[in-house]
């Protein structure tokens, strides 16, 4: 694995925390919690939020597997069709 792939991965892990942790918040509206599949944030309507940051990290460390696993899948896809 490349720098820039090992760049790129980590990138899109963190952008598929926040981004499901956004959906998450918006499909359940009355939950006070966010983030998938790791709850880590949580929020009041009008009052504050807060941020669990060591469930924050292992939430980005499971994206970053799903992402990587998802990479190798693609990697060795592109390579059998050469």
């Amino acid at each position: 694995m490349t720098k820039k792939s090992l760049v790129v991965i980590s990138i899109l892990s963190i952008v598929a925390t926040y981004g499901f942790a956004i959906i998450d918040a918006l499909a359940n509206p009355s939950a006070n919690q966010s983030g998938l599949p790791f709850k880590f944030g949580s929020y009041a309507l009008f009052g504050t939020a807060s941020t669990n940051y060591s469930v924050l990290v292992l939430d980005i460390a499971f994206w970053f597997v799903v992402i990587w696993g998802i990479w190798k899948i693609f990697l060795n896809k592109s390579k059998s069709k050469k």
